[in-house]
């Protein structure tokens, strides 16, 4: 099993060090499918299940409250962080692999909690997800480790825990 959940990083703006190009997170991202999947690759199993999982949404406030200085010069930006994810879910359905659009998931949940006026918050309801505003806390692990028991269920349930033998 490999999950590969690539992109929160990558997605930071292009005067970052660690960013990456949109091309490169896509080479990046079919170079290390095609590790396990190219027969003439030393790593080649084709057992190996592969689940490709985008990268969270940005929580700008968050980021901003983590790291003072970007509130005047930003490091990332959500809309650029969503190119990424949508990136990841093509990169997955072109090698026919599956994937969790954690963005899209995590994004509805905040959305409808602004808009149902569920809760009211100093960073908009993505601190529920996003412990620094890029990276998952308890609540953003949970949903994540929700999204991957469902997608077991629907693409492996031979995996899930009840069927494996003990």
């Amino acid at each position: 099993m490999l999950f590969i959940c690539l992109g929160a990083n990558d997605a930071r703006l292009p005067s970052n060090s660690d960013s990456a190009t949109l091309e490169q997170y896509k080479n990046n991202m079919r170079a290390i499918i095609s590790l396990l999947r190219d027969p003439a690759s030393e790593y080649y199993s084709p057992k190996t299940r592969i689940l490709v999982i985008t990268p969270p949404p940005v929580g700008e406030l968050l980021v901003q409250s983590y790291i003072p200085s970007s509130v005047d010069n930003p490091i990332v930006f959500n809309n650029r962080t969503r190119l990424f994810a949508e990136m990841a879910k093509r990169v997955a359905r072109e090698a026919g692999v599956p994937s969790i659009d954690l963005y899209s998931e995590v994004e509805n949940r905040v959305r409808e909690g602004q808009t149902t006026g569920k809760w009211s918050s100093t960073y908009d309801g993505y601190e529920r997800y996003l412990i620094d505003g890029v990276h998952l806390n308890n609540g953003g692990n949970m949903l994540l480790y929700k999204l991957i028991l469902t997608k077991f269920k629907a693409v492996w349930p031979e995996m899930l825990p009840k069927s494996l033998p003990y």
